[in-house]
C-alpha cells in the first residue's frame, strides 16, 4: 500500500487546521494510500481536538526552527520506513534528510520564506524540496527568492463552516438585539504581540461596550480578577465555529491563517497586528491585500482604545461593506490534495 508522511508544525494552530483538511480529502480521495502523520507543539493539540491519528514529535512551538527542533526530526525520520511521497508544512528539517537519506524530494507547504525574514541565504535550504506549494496569496510573495525548487502559489487553505448563526446564538445564550464579539488570537495565546493584542481589545470593551453587549474570549490566558460584566473568558475550545457563527465580529491576531478563513467565510472581522513583533513581509501584505478589498478592518495594539472600539462597532454593525475578493487565490482541502496525489503517482510510475 503507497504511503504519504505528512508532517506538521504547530507554531500556532494554523497549520494544523489546514493540514487536518488536506488530511482529511487524502483519505476520502485515495483510500488504498496510507496518510501517516507527525505533528509538533500546538498542531498535536489540534489533531488530538480533532480525533486524526498521529505521532507526536516532541518540539515545543518557541523552537521549532532551532537545530535542536532539526536533530529531533532526522532522528524521528531515521527510525521510519521510507514513505512513497513525504510532505512538510513548514517542517524543513526534513527536506535534507528526505534528499539525502531516502533519495526522494517531499513537498514543501508554507506561507513565508527565509528571504522575508531578512535571511535570504537560509532560503537555500528549501533547494531540497521537490516543490513548494505556498498555501497563501501571491500578492504577499513578490519575491526574489534565491531558492531553486520550483514554487507553485494555490492561496490559503479555506472550508465553509458549518454552524448556523442562529442556532449558535441560541446556545451561546445571545439576545437577538444584542451585539456579540469573539476575540482569538491562536494556539500561541501567550506570547506577547498577542497579550498585547488581547489587552487592547478587553480595555476598549471595558471601556465603551454598552451594557448587555457580550465579549467571549477564547484564550489560554485565565480569566482577569474582579468583575468583568459582559466578558465571558472561555478558554480553548476544540470547536469555536459556533462562537465564530454567532458573532457580529470576530477580533483576530490578523497575522494568523484564521483571518483568511473567516474573511473567505464573510464573517465579519476586525485584525490587529502588533509592529512590536517582528514577522514575516509577506505577513503585511496579506493583511493589506485583504483590507484593501474591504475583508477586514485592521487596527494595533497602540490604536488608541476609543478609536479601537469605534472601528469594532463599524464591524459588528455591518457598516465595512461587503468585502471583494477578487484577484486573490482561494483553494481548499481537496484541491490540495489531488496536487499532492498526482505528485505521488509520479513517484509510483517511476518506481
Amino acid at each position: 500500500m503507497p504511503t504519504i508522511l505528512f508532517l506538521v508544525r504547530g507554531h500556532g494552530f494554523g497549520h494544523a487546521a489546514r493540514d487536518a483538511r488536506i488530511i482529511a480529502a487524502l483519505r476520502r480521495r485515495r483510500p488504498d494510500v496510507t496518510v501517516e502523520v507527525l505533528a509538533s507543539g500546538s498542531a498535536a493539540t489540534y489533531l488530538a481536538w480533532q480525533g486524526i491519528d498521529f505521532t507526536e514529535l516532541p518540539i515545543a512551538d518557541e523552537w521549532d526552527l532551532s537545530g535542536r527542533a532539526a536533530q529531533v526530526v532526522w532522528e524521528t525520520l531515521a527510525g521510519r520506513p521510507r514513505p512513497d511521497l513525504t510532505v512538510c508544512d513548514e517542517v524543513v528539517w526534513a527536506l535534507p534528510y528526505c534528499a539525502q537519506v531516502w533519495g526522494r524530494r517531499a513537498i514543501l507547504l508554507t506561507d513565508w520564506f527565509f528571504a522575508e525574514i531578512g535571511l535570504p541565504e537560509h532560503d537555500r535550504l528549501l533547494d531540497h524540496a521537490g516543490e513548494i506549494v505556498v498555501l497563501d496569496f501571491s500578492a504577499a510573495h513578490p519575491g526574489p527568492y534565491t531558492t531553486s525548487a520550483p514554487i507553485r502559489c494555490l492561496g490559503p487553505v479555506t472550508a465553509g463552516l458549518s454552524a448556523g448563526r442562529t442556532a449558535s446564538r441560541e446556545l451561546l445564550g445571545l439576545a437577538p438585539d444584542r451585539k456579540a464579539a469573539v476575540l482569538t488570537v491562536g494556539g500561541m495565546s501567550l506570547r506577547p504581540d498577542n497579550r498585547r493584542i488581547a489587552e487592547a481589545v478587553l480595555t476598549a470593551w471595558r471601556r465603551h461596550s454598552p451594557p448587555g453587549h457580550r465579549l467571549f474570549v477564547l484564550d489560554k490566558a485565565p480569566a482577569q480578577p474582579g468583575s468583568d460584566a459582559g466578558i465571558a473568558y472561555v478558554g480553548m475550545v476544540a470547536d469555536p465555529e459556533p462562537y465564530y457563527a454567532a458573532a457580529d465580529a470576530v477580533i483576530t491576531n490578523a497575522y494568523g491563517t484564521l483571518t483568511c478563513d473567516l474573511v473567505w467565510n464573510r464573517r465579519p472581522v476586525l485584525g490587529l497586528t502588533d509592529p512590536e513583533m517582528p514577522e514575516a513581509d509577506s505577513f503585511p501584505r496579506r493583511v493589506a491585500a485583504l483590507a484593501e478589498r474591504g475583508g477586514i478592518v485592521h487596527a494595533e495594539p497602540s490604536t488608541p482604545s476609543r478609536e479601537l472600539w469605534s472601528r469594532l462597532e463599524r464591524v459588528m454593525n455591518g457598516e465595512r461593506g461587503a468585502a471583494d475578493l477578487a484577484g486573490l487565490e482561494w483553494t481548499t482541502g481537496d484541491e490540495v490534495a489531488a496536487h499532492l496525489l498526482r505528485r505521488l503517482d509520479d513517484v509510483l510510475e517511476q518506481a
